[in-house]
């Protein structure tokens, strides 16, 4: 969870000079501008948000899928429940991913005062 944090961590990447962890395109479809794939969660589930969740849950699901070593029956899922760090580190992804909205919110507002661009036709305006 901590590897996964850095890689989507704004400051982090700067810090190291990482290439970011996702390709995404800015694309104008019926004059808006949209992500692609979206940064939030969308119904297709390819959205940045969706996979980010779907990494997580998967780490945690792990707990299930291993059989117990010790008594050789059930699983790990109750350690898993108990490590506040790592619902911690959950956390802190999440958090980071909000800083990622809130970047790609100003990258698209730096273009709002171009929007007529794309907004309005000439056939509107005259």
């Amino acid at each position: 969870m901590n590897f996964l944090s850095d890689q989507i961590s704004i400051t982090y990447n700067k810090q190291n000079n990482l290439q970011p962890m996702f390709d995404i395109k800015v694309d104008l479809r019926d004059r808006d501008v949209v992500f692609d794939p979206s940064i939030d969660n969308n119904t297709r589930g390819n959205g940045i948000r969706d996979i980010l969740q779907n990494i997580m849950d998967d780490f945690v699901s792990i707990a299930i899928q291993m059989p117990r070593l010790d008594t050789n029956s059930g699983d790990y899922l109750v350690e898993i429940k108990d490590q506040y760090q790592l619902f911690g580190d959950m956390q802190v992804i999440n958090n980071h991913f909000v800083d990622i909205e809130g970047a790609t919110n100003e990258f698209i507002d730096q273009y709002k005062d171009k929007e007529f661009l794309w907004k309005k036709t000439l056939a509107e305006d005259f």
